[in-house]
């Protein structure tokens, strides 16, 4: 699955050498909470760069792809040391997901020419998730204690957000998205994320 994300980014370069129309960056943030059976939920706060290749593009539409990385952080850590116990809890932890999307782009964003102010895209694809996993566990005396090891899934991933169109003529936006991906191999997570970026 990893070789697959890696070819798409490829083409995505090549493609932009001969027959793209335009190629957009977007640089942003965002927060991806994680949940699976068997496992805690998990917010992570996460960096995004998207690259986004738009084609088939009219004076107010487009159509795009594009492999948005999402590279995220959570958790924290505490130690104490009382009645000659020494405690601690990690729940440190990292996301990284990537996903391969197809959307169609109407108003701000989408054509070249294009000078809306507001724009709406929505889109689907496939995604790659990775990342810690914690998990509650018991010992022999019933005392909890979190675990934490690697997990990785791949599924179906959704999005939909808005564009507003900034600076001259309207040539850069900024992205209000939203995203879902159901993990169908290993633990199966349920991921949902919400982001802003700047497109350039």
């Amino acid at each position: 699955m990893k070789r697959i994300f890696l070819l798409a980014a490829i083409g995505l370069a090549s493609v932009k050498a001969s027959v793209a129309q335009r190629f957009i960056h977007g640089v942003g943030v965002g927060i991806f909470v994680e949940d699976a059976k068997m496992t805690d939920a998990k917010g992570s706060f996460s960096f995004t760069y998207s690259p986004r290749l738009s084609f088939a593009e009219t004076e107010n539409t487009s159509v795009s792809i594009s492999i948005p990385l999402n590279v995220g952080f959570s958790g924290s850590y505490n130690s104490a040391y009382s009645n000659g116990y020494y405690y601690e809890e990690n729940t440190l932890g990292y996301m990284i997901n990537v996903p391969l999307m197809f959307n169609f782009n109407i108003g701000a964003g989408s054509g070249l020419g294009c000078e809306d102010r507001m724009g709406f895209f929505i889109g689907a694809g496939y995604a790659y998730h990775v990342g810690s996993v914690f998990e509650t566990l018991y010992d022999v005396n019933g005392f909890g204690y979190i675990d934490s090891h690697t997990r990785s899934s791949t599924g179906p991933a959704a999005n939909i957000g808005l564009r507003i169109g900034v600076g001259y003529k309207k040539k850069r936006n900024i992205e209000i998205r939203t995203s879902y991906m159901r993990g169908v191999t290993s633990y199966k997570p349920h991921v949902f994320g919400a982001n802003c970026l700047f497109n350039f």
